[in-house]
C-alpha cells in the first residue's frame, strides 16, 4: 500500500486506469477501508487530497474481487485479439460525411449501403454490396455530375466482395457480365453528351476491365475501410491499449490514402449493451499533398519526413454490440493542417436497427 497526493486534473478513473484497476469505485473503497475515519471520502477526488492506493499483489487481489463480483468495467480480448464476427457485418448502413474549412461547413453528404451476407466458402466470406440514396445537404442532388455518378453506380452495383478470416478484402466480383456493364455505361453517353461526361464514362469502363484497380478503388472508400481496416487486426496487451500499428486511410478524395500511426483504446463500460473503442492516429506519411494527388507517387518507408510532409490527424469512436461484438456505429473526425488553414471532415456510419 502506498500514499498518493492527488494532482490537478486527477480523478479516480484516471488513477484506476494508470494502476490497471478494473473499477475506480473499488479504489475509493480501498482507501476508505484502510485510512483514518476523518480521511474517508465519498465524492469526487480533490487536488492535494491524500489517497491510499493498493500496490503489487494488492492490485491483483482487488481486481480478482472486482471480477468475481461482476463489476469489471473493461473488456479484455482473448489472446490479445478481439474476435469480431465477420458474418455480422451484414446490414443496412446510413453514412453522413461532412467537410469543413476552418469550421465553416462546405459540404454535407448522406447515402446508404446494403451489405448482404451470401455464404462462407473455404474460409472466405462472400457479401453483396450496394450503394444508393445519395443526398447532398439532405436533398437529392440534381447536378449533371452527381446524376452521372449515380447512374454509373446503378450500372456497376451490386458488387460481390470476398473477406477473409482476418477481415481483409481479398477479391471483388462483378454481378453482371463485364461486356453488359460496359454496354450500359456506353448507353449513358446518349443522356450525358458533353466531353467531360464521355471521359468519365470511359474511365469507368477502363476500371471495370482491371479488377485490381476496381478492388483498390473500393478499398479506398471510407465505409469499406471502416468495416475492414487494420483496426480489426490490432493486438492488445494486458490492459486497454493496443499495440501501435499502421494503416493507409482514404480521407482525401481523389488522392492516395494517407499512412497513419494508430492506437486503439478500449473504453470503460458505460452500460451492458455497447462496447466502445477509441482509435487515434497521426500521419506518419512522408509525402506532400502534391505527391498524394500524384498517381505515380508511392509511400517509401525509407524516405525521411520533411517540412512538406502532409500534417494531419484523426480520431474515431467505434461502437459494437457488447454481447456479440457486431458493428453498431463509427464516428470519426479528420483534420489536415495546410499553412494557417484547417480542413476538417466528420464521418459517421451507423447500422440501422432491424
Amino acid at each position: 500500500m502506498i500514499t498518493y497526493i492527488a494532482l490537478p486534473n486527477d480523478s479516480l478513473e484516471k488513477i484506476a486506469s494508470d494502476l490497471k484497476i478494473e473499477n475506480p469505485i473499488y479504489l475509493r473503497e480501498f482507501h476508505n477501508t484502510h485510512c483514518a475515519k476523518h480521511e474517508r471520502f465519498f465524492d469526487d477526488l480533490r487536488t492535494g487530497q491524500s489517497l491510499l492506493l493498493p500496490f503489487g499483489n494488492e492490485i491483483k487481489e482487488l481486481n480478482k474481487k472486482i471480477i468475481e463480483n461482476g463489476d469489471s468495467l473493461y473488456y479484455h480480448p482473448p489472446q490479445g485479439k478481439i474476435p469480431f464476427p465477420i458474418d455480422l457485418l451484414k446490414g443496412k448502413y446510413t453514412i453522413n460525411h461532412q467537410k469543413f474549412l476552418n469550421d465553416a461547413l462546405l459540404t454535407d453528404y448522406e447515402y446508404q449501403i446494403d451489405l448482404n451476407y451470401i455464404q462462407l466458402d473455404n474460409s472466405e466470406h462472400i457479401f453483396s454490396l450496394q450503394m444508393y440514396d445519395f443526398k447532398k445537404e439532405g436533398i437529392e442532388s440534381d447536378t449533371k455530375m452527381s446524376s452521372l455518378a449515380k447512374a454509373c453506380v446503378e450500372v456497376l452495383y451490386p458488387l460481390q466482395i470476398i473477406i477473409n478470416e482476418e477481415t481483409e478484402i481479398k477479391d471483388i466480383r462483378l454481378t453482371s457480365p463485364e461486356n453488359l456493364i460496359k454496354d450500359h455505361l456506353e448507353t449513358l453517353k446518349s443522356y450525358f453528351t458533353d466531353e467531360y461526361s464521355s471521359s468519365y464514362i470511359n474511365q469507368m469502363k477502363s476500371v471495370i476491365e482491371n479488377k485490381k484497380i476496381l478492388l483498390e478503388n473500393l478499398k479506398n472508400t471510407l465505409p469499406v475501410h471502416f468495416l475492414t481496416g487494420t483496426f480489426y487486426r490490432a493486438i492488445y496487451g494486458d490492459w486497454t491499449d493496443s499495440q501501435i500499428y499502421y494503416d493507409f486511410v482514404p480521407w482525401i478524395t481523389n488522392a492516395s490514402p494517407i499512412r497513419f500511426e494508430l492506437r486503439n483504446t478500449i473504453q470503460p463500460k458505460e452500460n451492458d449493451a455497447v462496447l466502445k473503442i477509441i482509435q487515434s492516429g497521426r500521419s506518419s506519411d512522408n509525402r506532400s499533398m502534391d505527391q498524394l494527388y500524384s498517381k505515380s507517387s508511392i509511400f517509401d518507408t525509407k524516405a525521411p519526413l520533411t517540412e512538406n510532409a502532409v500534417n494531419c490527424d484523426y480520431f474515431s469512436e467505434y461502437s459494437f454490440n457488447r454481447t456479440d461484438l457486431s458493428f453498431k456505429k463509427i464516428e470519426a473526425a479528420f483534420n489536415i493542417y495546410i499553412d494557417d488553414v484547417t480542413e476538417k471532415e466528420i464521418f459517421m456510419m451507423e447500422k440501422q436497427e432491424k
